[in-house]
């Protein structure tokens, strides 16, 4: 049995503890949040939740398939049978696909809850600002709280975090200060009477084009979820990028109106409201490498970001992370 440590409790972060687990080895998992899921994230205001990362789970590759399906046994997804509508200048019209996308129970946080009980030990609220290897890792948090030792170490965290984090000696130490993250505003909305208009009623999802927005969603369409309405609302890369470091009021009316314009209905109060900035949302240029791995000082580096920039690319970057821990 070895003891290792991952620090970020995202996709990646989990799938690599599934396997480190089966194997026998001793896993402490840190988070700088309150809570588990990265990009699964749920948020919680008032009498209102919404999904406010990921919107969904689907897979393009068959072993994904079958651990959603595996999820879907154990009571952890759901699919979300919907149609998914295209917005643009010209209108909104149905865009069909076949596509099978799941959702976490009860939200998208209730998967990450389930993955993360496997840690021997869970620390959130702890953030890993420095490591050394010194034949073992040694972390240490921003209190100055040192951790170890550990016989291996596994970073799940976006590549601008992670390089702090791993040796200059590492070949690929240059290679993570290289990959761009682009950001996303994402505004959340509840209201106690559902919207006015035909489009509001029919719209459960839908891409957006010629706007600001890139999707919107009804969260309370999706299975299991709370019967007050509340919409999420995704920015664009470019529109975020843009306005990065606007005050978050003119965000929020921005995208409010953005998002009214969008579904051609009058605009409504919400009876509740939340502003998130992803500031490492999605990679600006999908990689597929996997996981980057040093043999040498038992270190594998992973996330969405290594591998198409999707739930299920986080999920075959944590397989990839833990390979060199398993046995032969």
């Amino acid at each position: 049995m070895k003891k290792i440590a991952i620090i970020g409790a995202g996709m990646a972060g989990l799938t690599a503890l599934q396997q480190l687990k089966e194997a026998g080895h001793h896993v402490t998992l840190f988070d700088k949040s309150r809570g588990s899921g990265g990009r699964m994230s749920a948020k919680m205001v008032g009498a209102a939740s919404w999904d406010m990362g990921a919107q969904f789970m689907r897979a393009h590759t068959p072993e994904f398939q079958q651990q959603l399906q595996q999820w879907q046994s154990q009571g952890w997804v759901s699919p979300w049978s919907m149609t998914p509508m295209l917005i643009n200048k010209d209108g909104a019209q149905s865009s069909p696909d076949d596509v099978q996308r799941f959702v976490g129970m009860p939200r998208m946080t209730g998967l990450s809850r389930q993955l993360v009980s496997a840690a021997d030990v869970f620390l959130t609220q702890t953030r890993i600002v420095k490591t050394k290897f010194d034949d073992h890792w040694y972390l240490t948090d921003d209190n100055d709280v040192r951790f170890g030792p550990f016989d291996g170490l596994i970073v799940n965290t976006p590549p601008l975090q992670a390089q702090p984090l791993v040796p200059t000696s590492c070949d690929f130490h240059s290679h993570l200060g290289q990959q761009e993250m682009l950001p996303c505003w994402s505004l959340l909305l509840a209201f106690q009477q559902p919207l006015d208009g035909d489009l509001a009623d029919k719209i459960e999802g839908a891409f957006v084009k010629d706007s600001p927005l890139a999707w919107i969603s009804k969260n309370s369409a999706k299975p299991g979820r709370d019967s007050i309405q509340t919409w999420v609302i995704h920015a664009n890369s470019a529109w975020s990028s843009s306005h990065l470091e606007t005050p978050r009021e003119e965000i929020i009316s921005m995208l409010k109106e953005a998002f009214f314009d969008a579904l051609r209905c009058s605009p409504q109060t919400p009876s509740e409201h939340w502003v998130h900035r992803w500031l490492y949302s999605i990679p600006a240029n999908k990689l597929d490498v996997g996981a980057y791995i040093d043999e040498s000082c038992h270190l594998a580096v992973c996330g969405d970001w290594c591998q198409s920039g999707s739930i299920e690319g986080a999920w075959l970057s944590g397989l990839a992370a833990a390979q060199p821990f398993l046995p032969d």
